[in-house]
């Protein structure tokens, strides 16, 4: 009596889009800057398809953690001392980007996800795809024509 197989199947993953596809927010002149502005970096990071390694999602992680972290102990320690809640530190480094944060999640979520998916849909992204170079086979030196081994001097004398 046989077994039942069971096959596993990977979840397949939809294709990267091109970069013609990228939004302003997930250009590298924009990515640059928020990195001083968090967490909109790691959160731009951790729902792109463009940058969807494990390395840069580990280092999204890692940098909303310690970012809340650090504004978790910041906030305990100014109520420890008395001293106001409102940090101006904190609104300079935290307000820009989570305002930025809230800009790009809104246009992603609402215009360009939706807009990537319907191209995906309809039959990808061959329109967009970067133009190829033209192959052009390798041309043939005009060389000398090699004979075909026949085997060493040596050789030929032991078959005779």
């Amino acid at each position: 009596m046989q077994q039942p197989t069971q096959e596993t199947q990977q979840p397949t993953r939809p294709p990267v889009p091109p970069e013609a596809l990228k939004p302003w927010y997930y250009q590298g002149w924009f990515l640059v800057p928020t990195f001083v502005w968090w967490p909109c970096s790691a959160i731009l990071f951790i729902r792109s398809p463009w940058h969807d390694g494990v390395v840069s999602g580990a280092l999204s992680w890692a940098w909303i953690i310690v970012g809340g972290g650090w504004i978790f102990l910041r906030t305990q320690f100014r109520m420890q001392n008395g001293e106001p809640l409102l940090d101006p530190t904190l609104l300079a480094l935290a307000a820009p980007g989570v305002f930025l944060t809230i800009l790009t999640q809104s246009l992603w979520l609402l215009r360009d996800r939706p807009r990537i998916r319907r191209i995906r849909d309809a039959g990808g992204f061959a329109d967009y795809a970067e133009p190829e170079r033209d192959h052009i086979e390798p041309v043939e030196s005009p060389t000398r024509r090699r004979r075909p081994n026949r085997g060493s001097a040596r050789s030929r004398r032991r078959r005779r």
